[in-house]
């Protein structure tokens, strides 16, 4: 079986080329032409998050595989983890396949349970993940609430 550390370096790039796949080209285009809010990071920020998030997402995945996915609770992280990875790309193809920004906004909230039950799910087993998770919970509170601002800017008559 391949280490660990490979293991969850294969399924963030899978997860990671897939995203870029379904985003398509033209992301940068994309979110020039929209109306942002004031609070709203460059282009380049927006890069160091999504790197920021699969590095996240390597941690959690190295140690929950490194486990032997002894239990039902460590497969079950597995699987959320990776749930986590193509619900982030599903966000991607919503806002910028489909442009469909209420769509993009109201997706925040199946994604933030999910993220919510993977926190609660480590909290116990991997602290660090849980932790790791809950400051991205945070920036996803802001994400949210960018989204909504984002949708309502560009919407007319809103």
């Amino acid at each position: 079986m391949p280490s660990p550390t490979l293991l969850g370096v294969v399924i963030c790039a899978a997860a990671a080329v897939l995203e870029g796949v379904l985003v398509g080209r033209g992301a940068r285009q994309r979110l020039a032409r929209l109306r942002m809010p004031p609070y709203s990071p460059p282009f380049a920020l927006w890069l160091v998050i999504g790197f920021l998030f699969y590095t996240m997402c390597f941690v959690i995945l190295r140690h929950v595989l490194s486990t032997g996915l002894v239990s039902p609770s460590r497969v079950f992280a597995l699987v959320l983890t990776v749930v986590l990875l193509l619900s982030n790309a599903f966000w991607s193809v919503l806002f910028f396949r489909w442009c469909d920004l209420r769509a993009s906004f109201i997706a925040f909230v199946p994604y933030a349970v999910l993220v919510a039950a993977l926190i609660i799910l480590l909290a116990r087993s991997y602290p660090l993940g849980a932790i790791l998770l809950s400051i991205y919970y945070i920036y996803l509170m802001y994400a949210t609430r960018w989204g909504y601002h984002l949708w309502r800017l560009n919407t007319p008559n809103a």
